[in-house]
């Protein structure tokens, strides 16, 4: 019996939009892993457009200057971020292992490299009145995205008139014991301190 024949209509070929919009996501994921090997001191233009394998004009096409394409690149992530969160949030299982799991959630969209190097970013922003212009709205569209993560994680505390400062407790307790662990890029302390943190925000977000 012979085989079917072969599909042999050549591949589709990307019209101009789309061949942008690529070249755009890879100067952006470069500028992500820049970051996070690098350091933000070390992610210049050039390095990025190398990485990304595009020339030099087609990354100042989409990117004018330095700040800007960092800027994007945490917008980029922001968004990244916020589709992962909202795919793991609604398979969180219902039961008593909700809240601790819906923890556990927010802990690692902090706790890994790509939040070190976003932090590297916000440092520069404090003193970098074009970069800070920049991030600003990001930060807030970041804030946004947290709140509405949290409502999905915990529909039931959600319903408490507390329950926007329980998050603001969870979050400063994340984000301080992940600091900690800068100089310490295992994790291991500020993880064996969140199992003990975890155990606190859970009573409090389960205290009726």
């Amino acid at each position: 019996m012979s085989s079917p024949p072969r599909d042999t209509a050549p591949p589709k070929r990307r019209n101009q939009a789309e061949r942008s919009a690529a070249t755009r996501e890879a100067l952006l994921d470069a500028t992500l892993e820049c970051l996070v090997e690098d350091g933000y001191a070390n992610t210049t233009t050039a390095r990025v457009a190398e990485r990304a394998g595009v020339s030099r004009g087609a990354h100042l096409h989409h990117f004018q200057t330095r700040d800007a394409l960092l800027a994007a690149a945490a917008d980029h992530l922001t968004a990244k971020r916020g589709a992962h969160l909202r795919e793991a949030a609604d398979a969180l299982p219902d039961g008593p292992d909700r809240v601790a799991r819906g923890l556990d959630l927010l802990w690692s969209a902090y706790a890994n490299p790509l939040y070190h190097a976003s932090l590297d970013l916000w440092n520069q922003g404090r003193t970098d009145d074009e970069l800070r212009e920049h991030l600003v709205p990001i930060e807030r569209r970041l804030d946004r995205q947290t709140a509405e993560m949290a409502q999905r994680m915990f529909p039931d505390a959600a319903r408490r008139p507390d329950f926007e400062h329980l998050v603001e407790l969870a979050l400063a307790a994340i984000r301080g014991l992940v600091v900690l662990d800068t100089l310490h890029p295992d994790g291991a302390r500020a993880a064996k301190q969140w199992e003990h943190c975890r155990a606190q925000l859970v009573r409090l977000f389960e205290d009726r």
